[in-house]
């Protein structure tokens, strides 16, 4: 088969090479931490990198760059005409670092009794987030799942007790307990359950081609895993479950086995972030 390379940069993209057999859309931000949509008619197969892509019928995938993604990805399209490569450049983002002081100790440095509860906990997050459908209910676009004051964004580090933990993987969004939760886009629940370690009770959705959303911290849930869910559907409420210092939503993304921005689902039908090729 035939091979072309290319190369895009930022938000727009730009063409080393005059020869172009397949025109690509590229909807989203090119940086790190951040969702990007692509169309190429005639498509069949997609990596990024190793990754392989699932790929509607129109020709449409998703991926996502990871918080520390570097500054340079191989983005594969293959058709029947042959195949393109595109060398996508990364641009780097600035992350927020938060001291957050006051949290139990046992929350900071987990006991071996802890340590199997999170080791649990992670085994479940990661089966909920492997769960794979082919509808891509994500189509149905995404809304914020609960209103408030955004009190944690994702890739900051936060500080605890002066410790140095792991980056964080979602948006926290602070609302009153009890706040009702809903769900962002269609999909299936993947996991409804708790009390977590860390996540308290918590909910994953499905959202068709390896996309997820992650709702945690909850009071409560409202849906079970299995159960099919529309767009603004109750799914819980908010709560203080697991390591939370208050009531606050945390919400989190998840394609491909990647964390990303969950607020890049929300420009994922915003075609002033799209260019084309």
């Amino acid at each position: 088969m035939m091979t072309h390379c290319k190369v895009i940069s930022l938000i727009c993209c730009s063409a080393l090479y005059a020869a172009q057999v397949h025109a690509i859309e590229l909807c989203g931000n090119m940086a790190q931490g951040e969702l990007i949509k692509a169309t190429a008619s005639g498509t069949e197969q997609a990596f990024l990198g190793e990754t392989q892509l699932s790929v509607t019928p129109e020709g449409t995938f998703l991926f996502a760059f990871s918080r520390d993604a570097g500054k340079q990805h191989n983005l594969q399209i293959a058709t029947q005409e042959g195949v393109d490569n595109y060398a996508l450049d990364v641009k780097p983002t600035k992350w927020d670092i938060q001291k957050i002081n006051g949290v139990s100790p046992r929350k900071v440095e987990p006991t071996d009794s802890d340590l199997r509860k999170i080791n649990k906990e992670r085994e479940d997050l990661h089966r909920a987030l492997a769960h794979h459908t082919e509808t891509s209910f994500w189509q149905t676009g995404f809304i914020m799942p609960v209103k408030g004051r955004t009190s944690g964004n994702f890739g900051g580090q936060r500080i605890m007790n002066g410790k140095p933990k792991s980056p964080h993987q979602g948006m926290d969004i602070a609302a009153p307990e009890g706040t009702e939760v809903h769900a962002s886009s269609d999909g299936i629940v993947t996991l409804s359950k708790g009390e977590y370690f860390y996540t308290g009770n918590v909910v994953v959705i499905d959202h068709g081609q390896n996309l997820s959303t992650i709702y945690a911290h909850l009071k409560d849930t409202t849906v079970k895993k299995g159960d099919k869910v529309k767009q603004g559907d109750i799914i819980g409420h908010v709560g203080k479950t697991g390591r939370a210092t208050g009531p606050h939503l945390h919400w989190g993304a998840s394609i491909n086995n990647t964390r990303f921005q969950p607020l890049s689902l929300l420009k994922l039908g915003d075609n002033s972030f799209c260019s084309n090729l």
